[in-house]
């Protein structure tokens, strides 16, 4: 019963296998590591007789790494996890330490030349809340010393743990001169500076604090085996060396007003940064007790910046023959120069993409001119001229794809090497552009072919922060050429936000905006919103984009009188739901648009509906239905009756949670509010819900995880729930797609849904899309074990019989296979082959020109792009095709029949004359 079905799954998705030669030709991946959280380390080891250095670096996107300087490349990262976030990172010789987790809790040592984790140990319970963490090496020894806010530990053959007395006081730096280990720190309460002195080898206190130490400091640093302070009373610089019995003389400098001291990460050179009340700082020096300043410089002139190290001998410049300088931008960038020269850089902002969207091509120029309407006959004599001398070229390929029946490179195999060639549109579509727009306030645009930068620009965030929200293609003006519509929210300083809209031409990434001249500088942006967005759609089969501010009005762009019109006439079919706050938690209001020129010369948003949820349950996502043409309307079932599909284009998918573990999963009309589907199911412990839905069609797909209270007989672990709505009963057609939207036979829907079991939790899901939506969908996922899956929809089926095999009819029909409650886990739907795709968060689908093709576009920490086609290349023959072997077979069917002929006509001649 089980072994025939189960073949059948195998070979159903044998021709969806990626095969190892396509690895690197048809897909790419990026592997990032975030923009650095703090300045990057040096680290030298001898390998083989020669130097390798590498850069040690934490990221905001919680992950620590080392790269190679020779080329920037990624010699090992260790990602953690979404709920162990890096507080503190410390590296010295071959070992590097991270602080993690909720109050630095947990410490992890790694081999800084493979990232091998060394040990890892919980210093303390979790807590929430700020934390102040540090950690210092003893010399010679492999010990170390960790400082967890009240608790200092040493790690090492002897370990022990010293817990404050008192735990208002918060220490934040630790000082290892030798004699003892110093904690150093602030009054919660007093702002008082403190120090507690202990015995390295035991933990003993050996004294706490001095005497005649100021009552209040604005802050301290720690300069090699001293600290330094600014006395807010006095205006006076204080400080002392540390000794075992804290019975170092209190030293101050009193003849200058100083505002503060800086630490600028240079305690082992005893360096830090005083700022003095007349605006200048300086660089100062503290040396067994003596403070020297070494340099004078204006205090708010520069940029905010932070110097790692350099060479210093004695306080005395070096002479040099080469000079190495990491730098990290603002916008996310790693750059790493040697003299005066560029060796490489990374654009890790791009493992923080908010927005992402595909650009077709347009035609090459040559086939555009082509389509110039009112040409003359001598300008098309001219330019067939002018193309002769391709000829030679086309003629040499057209041979080559003649002997060996083979397409051409650029139509087949997406070259990884070749990014510099014209940015046109190939005979399939598979080479395109992709265009993102990230947190840190920069657009790329991306070459689909290899992953290259073609472009980056960086948004004007005018003083204070950009967000993108929205990006829409769009016809430019060019024929044949698109543009990007990037909307973003720009909050200033003074916590006002405006909405800005960037119109970019993808090819290049210049602004297209009529009213912005563009330059090599900053994007400008127009402002078309004195304040934040509450949604942003396009209009159905046009360009023109709609705004809705926080007024729910209505406002179009670009704010032509076309524009005007073209609202006017789908105003009436508009249905919007939005996300409204209550006391009770987020809600879903419907709203409709209605124009009254007594109070507002715009369409305003009203409130129609209200979801009517269970008490104490709460929006969590709005996901929006994929949006693609539609081939067929029905399904033929074995026994010749056909479901018509439910393709009601105003639903959506509402994902809720509750005040218990439980979650929700909703199907909503969008004109009414009524619930089309609706289900129930539990969420991850105390994390809350963990549900992950994609809607196309007439087909929901949600995914979860199943702990407790399940039913009896059932297993924990993650379920795939897939979903298909029907209109009405067998034979019965409503068409839900063209119907009012209050209409009452628009209530007949009929849902078949089937739950199965799912290997890995997942971070994202989408459908593929392909050009005129004949080929079958696949369903692609993104899961917690850093892999992207293709799972075919004959395998979602929930038709798929029970208990049963399926008939003869069935299987031809509807291709049924027998249910079986587990997915297997096939390597051959792995679409990301052996690549780690680590922390993907969102994946976006695009057609190409062929129809059997989806291009699949998978984004996070890395990037990843490929692409599949889920009814295998049906519109394309294989390049193992043999051409030549076809030409000669019909060429010798044709040659027989030359032949053949006149003896036929002969024969029947003779016959004739006989007969």
């Amino acid at each position: 019963m089980f072994l025939l079905p189960f073949a059948l799954l195998l070979c159903s998705t044998f021709s969806l296998a990626i095969h190892e030669s396509d690895v690197g030709v048809i897909d790419w991946h990026k592997k990032l590591i975030g923009a650095p959280l703090a300045a990057p380390v040096f680290h030298h080891s001898a390998k083989n007789g020669t130097i390798e250095s590498l850069l040690l670096v934490p990221t905001a996107s919680n992950v620590l790494a080392a790269l190679n300087t020779t080329d920037g490349s990624v010699a090992w990262r260790y990602v953690f996890e979404a709920d162990d976030d890096i507080a503190s990172f410390h590296a010295d010789g071959d070992v590097v330490v991270a602080l993690s987790g909720q109050g630095a809790s947990v410490l992890r040592s790694f081999e800084a030349s493979t990232g091998l984790i060394s040990f890892e140990k919980r210093l303390d319970a979790p807590t929430v809340g700020p934390q102040a963490v540090d950690v210092v090496f003893e010399p010679n020894t492999g010990a170390m010393f960790a400082l967890n806010t009240h608790l200092i530990s040493r790690i090492g053959e002897v370990q022990w743990t010293w817990d404050a007395p008192d735990k208002t006081q918060t220490y934040s730096k630790l000082v290892h001169t030798g004699a003892a280990l110093y904690g150093v720190g602030l009054s919660q309460q007093t702002a008082s500076l403190y120090l507690s002195a202990l015995n390295p080898v035991t933990g003993a206190q050996i004294h706490v604090s001095w005497k005649h130490l100021p009552p209040s400091v604005s802050a301290f640093v720690v300069a090699g085996d001293s600290i330094a302070w600014v006395d807010p009373a006095s205006q006076g610089l204080g400080w002392v060396r540390l000794e075992p019995g804290l019975k170092g003389h209190i030293r101050t400098e009193k003849t200058q007003k100083w505002l503060a001291v800086v630490d600028v990460d240079l305690r082992d050179s005893e360096l830090f940064v005083g700022v003095l009340a007349s605006g200048e700082a300086k660089v100062l020096r503290l040396h067994e007790g003596v403070v020297e300043a070494m340099h004078t410089f204006p205090a708010h002139d520069g940029p905010e910046a932070l110097f790692a190290g350099g060479p210093r001998q004695g306080g005395q410049t070096l002479a040099i023959d080469g000079m190495r300088l990491v730098i990290t931008t603002s916008t996310g960038a790693i750059q790493f120069w040697e003299q005066d020269q560029l060796v490489w850089g990374r654009e890790e902002s791009l493992a923080a993409i908010d927005r992402a969207a595909f650009v077709e091509l347009p035609l090459p120029e040559h086939v555009a001119r082509v389509n110039i309407e009112g040409e003359s006959f001598v300008s098309r004599l001219t330019r067939q001229i002018a193309d002769a001398k391709d000829f030679p070229a086309y003629a040499a390929a057209f041979a080559q794809r003649f002997i060996t029946g083979a397409a051409p490179p650029d139509e087949v195999v997406v070259s990884a090497h070749d990014h510099t060639a014209s940015l046109a549109r190939d005979a399939f579509g598979f080479k395109q552009v992709l265009v993102t727009a990230t947190a840190y306030g920069t657009i790329f645009g991306l070459d689909t072919a290899s992953g290259a930068v073609l472009w980056t620009r960086v948004l004007d965030a005018a003083g204070g922060t950009v967000k993108p929200v929205k990006i829409f293609v769009v016809d430019g003006h060019a024929d044949g050429k698109k543009d990007i519509v990037l909307i973003v929210q720009r909050k200033a300083q003074n916590t006002l936000v405006d909405t800005v809209v960037f119109r970019i031409d993808p090819l290049t990434g210049a602004s297209v905006d009529l009213a912005e001249a563009d330059t090599e500088r900053l994007l400008q942006g127009t402002v078309v919103l004195a304040g934040p967005l509450v949604e942003a759609f396009i209009l159905p089969e046009s360009d023109v984009v709609i705004l809705v501010d926080e007024f729910f009005q209505i406002n179009p762009y670009p704010n032509t009188e076309a524009s005007a019109t073209l609202l006017a006439h789908h105003a009436p079919n508009l249905y919007l739901p939005f996300t409204e706050s209550f006391a009770d938690g987020p809600r879903v209001v419907g709203h409709a648009l209605k124009f009254d020129p007594n109070l507002s010369d715009k369409y305003v948003a009203h409130r129609t509906w209200g979801l009517r949820l269970p008490p104490g349950e709460s929006v969590r996502q709005i996901i929006k239905p994929h949006v693609g043409p539609i081939a067929s309307l029905g399904k033929v079932l074995g026994n010749r009756t056909t479901l018509y599909k439910y393709l009601n284009p105003r639903m959506f998918v509402v994902l809720t949670k509750g005040e218990s573990s439980a979650c929700g999963v909703y199907v909503v009309d969008g004109a009414k509010g009524t619930m089309l589907y609706s289900a129930v199911v539990p969420g991850v412990g105390s994390t809350g819900c963990d549900v992950h839905a994609t809607l196309v069609e007439n087909w929901l797909v949600y995914h979860y995880y199943e702990g407790d209270g399940m039913r009896e007989g059932e297993t924990k672990g993650w379920r795939l729930v897939t979903v298909e709505l029907y209109e009405g009963g067998l034979d019965e057609k409503t068409q839900s797609s063209d119907m009012s939207a209050f209409s009452v036979e628009g209530m007949q829907v009929e849902a078949l849904e089937q739950s199965y079991i799912f290997a890995h939790g997942i971070t994202a899901i989408t459908t593929t899309s392909t050009k005129f939506g004949i080929t079958s969908k696949d369903i692609i996922v993104a899961t917690r074990n850093n892999k992207i899956h293709s799972i075919p929809r004959r395998i979602l089926n929930p038709r798929r019989p029970q208990g049963r095999k399926p008939t003869a009819e069935e299987q031809q029909e509807e291709q049924l296979i027998q249910y079986d409650v587990l997915i297997p886990e096939d390597p051959r739907r792995t679409i990301s082959h052996t690549y780690e795709v680590a922390q993907t968060r969102n994946i976006i689908t695009s057609p190409a020109l062929l129809e059997s093709t989806s291009l699949v576009f998978a984004y996070g920490l890395d990037l990843f792009f490929t692409r599949v086609a889920p009814s295998n290349t049906f519109d394309i023959l294989n390049k193992n095709f043999n051409k030549a072997q076809l030409v000669l077979t019909v060429s010798g069917l044709a040659l027989g029949i030359v032949i053949a002929k006149p003896m036929v006509r002969r024969k029947r001649l003779r016959e004739r004359w006989y007969n």
